[in-house]
């Protein structure tokens, strides 16, 4: 017979209680995390992306310019029927996560998943054939056409915890076409199979005296109680390198972040970063490029593109504005950084692609993509703090495969782009070796070092409604994570761990005797030596740019300036007509007060600045957004 405890309960039974009653405690302060394409083995059933014409040997890594990992959703409204079960009943897609506030999903009209006639239960504003929307994003250089809809997806949750998901209302733009624009000469394009899975809160708006509020994907997942804070943590890690992506609603895992985390003010509601330089240079070994380094690294950067406009915003004079944004695919820089960074590199710019090759014949690109050579960039945060983050050139060794090459192509995924653009991207290429988060409740952005592909364990923390800063892991993390994939740096942590074991009884005399002998030599070289070295002044390089039709962005140095009291039509520079005063015509949810913002179509991946600063500033803007009801 069991015996009983002092409340009179068996132990085993006070045992699970206090358990079940730990559980609940975590569920209702817990994080929710978005599995990837590349977790199919254990997850979801595999026969689920058989559909994907751009996965890679089945394994659920994305071409055609990667390989990639991408996120995973299911259309429709599904219930998870156990923990210990595969995923059945919806299609699950593959989905770039975005900071939008709009989700995009190509239908099966267009040679896409969703399908509206299935799936939509109230489209809440139609565009018809005589009223399509163009959209045109400069670098996804994805154009589209479609329609809203308000529409159930459900979120899985990767972690084997209650809940396993989440119904939730969202803001569908439903592209009944979409295209990719190629780089070549002849502007071919191919179909899209990824959509944007919008993460971003809407900002409430107050125009014409009707304020109009929203809510979320992850606003309606912290109204549950599935996860605590409106927050997420991103890294997408490398799936050519077999590193799993991390995608975490409501906090981010700690192993994934290296050294000091840079803190930015969101401006506007976008995550702007002010970026101050780019460098190439190498964290052990070798220096296998084409042109010797100047002293350990090289500066590549223009450094005077837009620092009036960055300055506007808060940032430092010679600084320019940045978007991390997972829905582009390479490193979007202001020109000419791409092709000065080139001049080290066994690369060539190859006209019939529009892209930089690496040329796999010279003997220096081998050893190169293999050592620990890096493309580095300096940040400057909230504090004036310049926060470094170093991109491997084994991260940047990627592969363009069909319908942009015939045969499998090493690439360099880097893009000059022209200053009338407005502003700059840091896309997929970046994220592999970055860590990306940001806390809605403080208005803030993370970003900071992600390791390598040895990722320690998983340390998952919860980001806390008053959280300014993140925990890391130590800045040795980054060469740890890197010692199996870099033949050098084997070498120098085998010499840290050795560093780090304690000295013999003999050791420790031979130091003493010695320390006594050299004091006096160190008190005469103090004298004797005192220099300071100075720094390389970076002259300005300029270069010209391949020009792409940018779907008539303006430059965001003249935003800066754009008066508060002038009429600013934001559908004008789209074309665009919406029904401003059509209702919102809500889906029966159990909970009518969690309906995402049912934002305007116009809202792709990230809102431009144009869009930002105008809608910013302007008090007399037609109303764009419906009203929830």
């Amino acid at each position: 017979m069991f015996a009983l405890d002092v409340n009179g309960q068996r132990p085993w039974l006070a045992a699970a209680t206090v358990a079940l009653s730990y559980l609940q405690l975590v569920d209702a302060a817990d994080v929710f995390q978005v599995p990837f394409t590349t977790d199919i083995g254990y997850t979801f059933d595999e026969s689920q992306f058989d559909y994907l014409k751009f996965s890679i040997n089945g394994t659920g890594q994305i071409g055609p310019d990667g390989p990639w990992q991408a996120a995973v959703i299911m259309l429709g409204s599904y219930q998870r029927v156990s923990l210990l079960e595969k995923w059945v009943g919806g299609l699950l897609v593959p989905m770039w996560p975005t900071g939008s506030i709009i989700t995009q999903l190509l239908t099966t009209e267009g040679g896409g998943f969703y399908n509206k006639s299935a799936n939509a239960t109230r489209p809440w504003i139609e565009f018809g054939e005589d009223n399509e929307m163009v959209l045109s994003d400069y670098n996804a250089r994805e154009l589209s056409t479609g329609q809203g809809i308000l529409d159930m997806v459900t979120m899985i949750n990767a972690r084997a915890e209650q809940p396993g998901y989440a119904n939730i209302n969202a803001t569908i733009y439903a592209m009944n076409t979409s295209r990719i624009l190629m780089r070549d000469p002849l502007n071919t394009t191919y179909t899209p199979e990824v959509g944007n899975l919008a993460l971003g809160r809407p900002a409430d708006v107050d125009v014409q005296n009707i304020t109009f509020v929203g809510t979320s994907i992850i606003e309606q997942m912290k109204s549950r109680g599935v996860v605590k804070t409106n927050s997420f943590g991103l890294h997408l890690g490398s799936a050519p390198l077999n590193q799993k992506g991390s995608l975490l609603l409501g906090g981010y895992d700690e192993s994934r972040v290296v050294g000091t985390v840079a803190a930015f003010e969101m401006q506007l509601g976008v995550p702007f970063i002010f970026l101050l330089d780019v460098f190439l240079g190498v964290e052990t070994g070798a220096k296998h490029f084409t042109t010797p380094l100047v002293d350990a690294s090289s500066s590549i950067w223009q450094g005077d593109a837009v620092d009036d406009a960055s300055e506007h915003f808060g940032g430092k004079k010679g600084s320019v504005l940045i978007l991390p944004n997972p829905a582009v695919p390479g490193l979007h820089l202001p020109d000419p950084t791409c092709a000065n960074a080139a001049k080290y590199l066994p690369v060539h710019f190859d006209e019939a692609t529009g892209y930089w090759l690496w040329d796999t014949t010279d003997p220096r690109y081998a050893p190169l993509i293999s050592s620990g050579a890096y493309m580095s960039f300096v940040f400057s945060d909230m504090d004036a703090r310049n926060v470094t983050i170093k991109i491997p050139m084994t991260l940047l060794n990627l592969t363009l495969d069909q319908p942009i090459v015939q045969t499998p192509t090493p690439y360099f995924p880097c893009h000059d782009v022209d200053r009338n653009n407005g502003y700059w991207e840091l896309g997929r290429a970046f994220l592999q070796g970055s860590f990306f988060g940001i806390n809605y409740e403080q208005n803030l952005t993370f970003l900071a070092q992600a390791p390598g592909p040895t990722t320690g364990q998983s340390l998952v923390h919860t980001i806390q409604v008053e959280d300014r800063t993140l925990k890391s892991q130590p800045d040795s993390a980054f060469l740890e994570s890197w010692r199996a994939s870099w033949p050098s740096a084997e070498a120098v942590v085998a010499d840290q761990d050795d560093s780090k074991k304690p000295l013999s009884g003999g050791a420790i005399a031979g130091i003493v005797v010695g320390a006594v002998a050299g004091l006096s030599a160190v008190a005469i070289l103090v004298f004797l030596f005192w220099g300071r070295r100075s720094r390389l002044k970076r002259g300005a390089v300029e270069m010209s740019e391949l020009q792409v039709n940018s779907g008539g962005h303006k430059d965001i140095k003249d935003l800066a300036e754009v008066d508060t009291h002038t009429g600013v039509h934001e559908a004008a520079e789209t074309g665009l007509q919406e029904a401003a005063d059509t209702a919102v015509l809500e889906l029966d949810s159990p909970d009518k007060t969690l309906n995402e913002a049912p934002t305007s179509p116009g809202v792709y991946e990230l809102e431009s600045p144009e869009k930002a600063l105008a809608r910013h500033t302007e008090s007399s803007l037609p109303v764009h957004e419906m009203p929830i009801r």
